[in-house]
C-alpha cells in the first residue's frame, strides 16, 4: 500500500535511534512474520496473549532474530535469567556489562518462557482482563507494567501490528477457534505451512529491562507481501475496456475481461446473483452510491484479508456485501474503521449498501485519462469513487467544491 514505504521508513528510523546496530529490512519483518506465526497463534490459544503483540515483540526485541542473544540463545523475547530461572544462561552486554539472559535449546522453548513469563508475574495480571483482540491495549499495559524501559515501546509495537497487519493473525486464531480446529491441541496442523525465510546475519537486538528477542536462522524464500507494481509490469486486458469501467491495476493477479457497453458479467450462482441484484436495486441513485460487480473488475493479490479484493486506478477495494458496515470491512482488512472511512470520503454514521464499492487505500491523485464526461446527475463524490480519484484533488482540479451539482455532459478535470 501507498504508506507502507513511508511507515516502514519511519519505523526503522525510530528504531535506528534506539540501536543503530540493529538495523533489518521490511523483508526480515514479512520473513519473521511468516515464520513464528503458528507458534504465536497456539500460544494465544492457551494463555490467552494476542498473536499479534507475541510477533511485535518478537520483531523488535530480537531485530527479527539477527540479535547475539537471539542467534546464540535463541531468546526471542529478551528475557533475563532472574532469580527463578534454573537452566541456561547467556552474558550479555546490555543495561550493564555482561548481564544474564536465559538461554533455551529452541525458539519454541523462548515462544513458551514468554508465554509463561507473562502469565505468572503478577505484575502482567491487569493485561489478561484485556479483550484479547485489543492489541493496542496490551501493548500500552506492557509498558505501563514495565517490560521495557524504552517511552515509546508501546507505540512502535503498534505501530509494527498496524504497518505489518499483524492483527491478521488474531482474526485467524478467532477463525479457528470458532471451526474447532484447536479440539485436539496440541495435535493440529496449520492449513498452509509457512515457508522458511532468508537466513539473517547476526546483529544485536534493542534492549530493555525485562527482554531481548531474536527468531533462529532459517532457509532462504521470497516473503509474502503486497507491493504495488509498475503499471507497464501487467500486461493490458485481452479484452477493449469499458469507457465507464477503468483498466486493471498494476497489482492485479486474475485479471477479469473488463464489460462492454452492451454486455453483462457472466451469470454467478443463485446466491450470489440474488445479492448482485440486490446490489443494483438498493443503489438509490448515482448521485451518492458507486456500486460494483464481481467480474467487473480485475482480482487483486491482497494477502491480508479472505474477502474478495479489486482494483480500480491501481487503487484496492472490496465489494459491500449484505450486512456490512465500515467497521465490519475495516477488521477484516485488518485497518481502522476511521481510516477505510477517510478513503471512501464517507462522514458521520455512513452506512453501506449492497454492492458498494469500498475502498480499502488512498485513492489516486490523479486520473488514467485527462477529462471525464459527467453522466446525468452524478456528484463528485460519486465520480471520485468511480474514478478512484482523490474528492479533494478532484475540487482542486476544477476549482469547485466538493458540494457543486454537475450539469450532464460537463467535462472534468483529472490531472493537474
Amino acid at each position: 500500500m501507498r504508506r507502507m514505504k513511508a511507515a516502514f521508513m519511519g519505523l526503522v528510523a525510530g528504531i535506528s535511534c534506539l540501536t543503530a546496530a540493529a538495523q533489518y529490512t521490511e523483508a526480515d519483518i514479512y520473513a519473521y512474520i511468516e515464520r513464528y506465526q503458528e507458534p504465536a497463534i497456539n500460544k494465544m490459544y492457551e494463555y490467552k496473549i494476542p498473536a499479534s503483540i507475541t510477533i511485535a515483540q518478537g520483531i523488535f526485541e530480537s531485530a527479527c532474530g539477527m540479535s547475539h542473544l537471539a542467534t546464540d540463545g535463541n531468546n526471542h523475547f529478551g528475557i533475563k535469567c532472574h532469580k527463578e530461572w534454573t537452566g541456561d544462561t547467556i552474558l550479555i552486554d546490555d543495561d550493564e556489562l555482561q548481564e544474564c539472559f536465559r538461554k533455551y535449546a529452541t525458539v519454541e522453548e523462548s515462544f513458551n518462557d514468554h508465554s509463561l513469563f507473562l502469565k505468572t508475574r503478577p505484575r502482567y495480571s491487569a493485561l489478561f482482563d484485556l479483550d484479547v483482540m485489543d492489541y493496542a491495549g496490551w501493548a500500552n499495559g506492557l509498558k505501563a507494567a514495565g517490560y521495557a524501559t524504552n517511552p515509546e515501546y508501546a507505540t512502535r509495537l503498534i505501530r509494527l501490528i498496524e504497518t505489518y497487519h499483524i492483527a491478521r493473525l488474531d482474526t485467524i486464531y478467532q477463525e479457528r477457534l470458532a471451526n474447532g480446529y484447536f479440539k485436539n491441541y496440541p495435535n493440529v496442523q496449520p492449513p498452509v505451512t509457512a515457508k522458511e525465510p532468508a537466513k539473517p546475519a547476526a546483529q544485536s537486538a534493542p534492549t530493555n529491562d525485562d527482554s531481548r528477542i531474536t527468531p533462529e536462522p532459517a532457509k532462504p524464500h521470497k516473503p509474502h507481501k503486497p507491493a504495488k507494481q509498475n503499471p507497464q509490469d501487467t500486461p493490458p486486458a485481452p479484452t477493449k475496456p469499458n469507457p465507464a469501467t477503468p483498466n486493471g491495476s498494476a497489482k492485479t493477479t486474475e485479471p477479469a475481461p473488463t464489460p462492454s457497453q452492451t454486455t453483462t458479467p457472466a451469470p454467478k450462482p443463485e446466491e450470489n446473483a440474488a445479492d448482485e441484484v440486490a446490489a443494483r436495486d438498493e443503489k438509490p441513485t448515482a448521485l451518492t452510491v458507486f456500486s460494483a460487480l464481481d467480474g467487473e473488475y480485475p482480482r487483486a493479490d491482497y494477502p491480508f484479508t479472505d474477502r474478495a479484493v479489486y482494483a480500480n486506478n491501481r487503487t484496492l477495494f472490496v465489494i459491500a456485501q449484505k450486512g456490512d458496515t465500515y467497521a465490519k470491512i475495516a477488521r477484516d482488512v485488518q485497518d481502522k474503521e476511521a481510516r477505510l472511512k477517510k478513503y471512501n470520503d464517507a462522514t458521520g454514521n455512513a452506512k453501506l449498501k449492497v454492492g458498494q464499492v469500498v475502498y480499502i487505500e488512498k485513492k489516486n491523485n490523479s486520473g488514467k485519462e485527462p477529462y471525464y464526461k459527467v453522466i446525468n446527475s452524478e456528484s463528485l463524490l460519486y465520480i471520485s469513487q468511480k474514478t478512484a480519484i482523490s474528492l479533494k484533488k478532484l475540487c482542486k482540479y476544477n476549482n469547485i467544491p466538493a458540494t457543486e451539482k454537475l450539469k450532464k455532459d460537463r467535462m472534468l478535470k483529472l490531472k493537474k
